[in-house]
Parts: structure tokens; C-alpha cells; sequence
């Protein structure tokens, strides 16, 4: 297991390495739930690493829900080995502090 995505209770989890291997399959997955839900919840809490082109792709995802008045929550500021890429690529305001898991 490399890469999945499991939806726990509609909670979407991540789990693996979210890298530019699976980047397209994350992008299509969620571009098609912020096309059919107004709320959807990412956790990052599994993932063992992360580069630049998952970072686009989380971009991108939150792009496209403000655009849409969706809400998106991203959880997972604990998972220290992602971290530090969203630090330096400048993305910490895509977490979301309000949801309770």
C-alpha cells in the first residue's frame, strides 16, 4: 500500500505517500466530491510524505472549494513528517482548527 484514500465515516483519509505517483488520482478524486458536496473533510494525520506536486494538488483542492462556497476542513497538523511542507510551500492556512474529530 502506497497510496489510498479511505473514507472513514466521511472523513476522507489519506494514507501512504501522497507524491506525484498518485497527485492526478487525488485531484480527480476530490475535484469529483467538491463537484457533489458542500462540506468535505481531508485528514493528512497517514500520510508518510508528502512533495510538491501533492502540495499543488491540496492547493488546488482548496482553490476550488473557496471558488465554490464549499467547505473544506484539512486535518492532520500533528503528522510532523508533512508538516514542514506545507510550512515552506506557504499552505498552513488550509487547516482548519474548528472541526472535531
Amino acid at each position: 500500500m502506497n497510496f489510498e484514500i479511505i473514507n472513514n465515516k466521511g472523513v476522507f483519509e489519506i494514507h501512504g505517500h501522497f507524491t506525484n505517483a498518485y497527485a492526478h488520482y487525488a485531484a480527480d478524486f476530490f475535484n469529483n466530491l467538491l463537484d457533489k458536496y458542500y462540506e468535505i473533510t481531508i485528514c493528512l494525520k497517514r500520510v508518510r510524505c508528502i512533495d510538491k506536486k501533492a502540495l499543488n494538488v491540496m492547493q488546488f483542492i482548496s482553490a476550488k472549494a473557496k471558488r465554490r462556497s464549499k467547505e473544506l476542513f484539512v486535518l492532520g497538523k500533528a503528522n510532523k513528517r508533512v508538516m514542514q511542507e506545507f510550512e515552506t510551500a506557504n499552505l498552513m492556512n488550509i487547516f482548519r482548527n474548528d472541526y472535531n474529530y
